[in-house]
């Protein structure tokens, strides 16, 4: 089956998108000059192409909202799962550094953070409190299913780079509400970046 075909199956579900953000605080909007967008990157680690498929989404409501945004997607190389991230070999290492801010993708394996993503986090520069939002994908309904102990693995790992982390959000797969997830977290997350 070819990667469009499988996206295109893959988003004939729904499932429900939980956004989190930290307790009885506003998210700070980041402006750059005035009438210019920021440039964004979205670096996302996707094997099946779904959570590739929330990186697109979100690339075009912040391209429609006049920010320059680059989607990069990372993959194990090795066929099958392996749980040890020194033994993933990655297609390609995105680079930070040219980006106002950063917004990683990742999906939950085995009831935790995805390894490939781990070992892509262990090799990156430090962030120098680069402001970060980051989303899972996730086969199971619900978040407390891998969803949640994945989130706080990549918060800590990022935080451990230096990055300050605004937002996340975790797509439950198979879900009935997925599509209306992956919106909400659009627009949530866009809603961070003033043009």
């Amino acid at each position: 089956m070819d990667f469009r075909r499988k996206e295109n199956l893959a988003a004939q579900g729904s499932s429900q998108a939980t956004i989190d953000e930290a307790p009885h605080m506003e998210l700070p909007a980041l402006h750059l000059k005035e009438g210019k967008g920021m440039k964004i990157g979205i670096i996302v680690h996707s094997q099946t192409g779904h959570t590739l498929l929330v990186g697109e989404r979100i690339r075009e409501k912040l391209q429609a909202d006049g920010h320059e945004v680059q989607l990069r997607r990372m993959q194990n190389l090795e066929e099958g799962e392996t749980k040890k991230p020194a033994a993933v070999q990655l297609d390609s290492l995105p680079e930070t550094a040219r980006f106002d801010a950063l917004i990683f993708g990742a999906w939950v394996q085995a009831f935790t953070l995805c390894p490939g993503f781990t070992k892509y986090v262990e090799q990156i520069p430090d962030l120098g409190s680069e402001n970060v939002s980051c989303f899972l994908t996730q086969q199971f309904r619900y978040k407390w299913m891998g969803g949640n102990r994945a989130m706080a693995k990549m918060k800590t790992l990022l935080e451990a780079k230096g990055a300050v982390v605004n937002s996340t959000a975790i797509i439950n797969w198979s879900h009935k509400k997925r599509e209306q997830q992956i919106e909400e977290l659009a627009e949530h997350f866009t809603s961070q970046y003033k043009a």
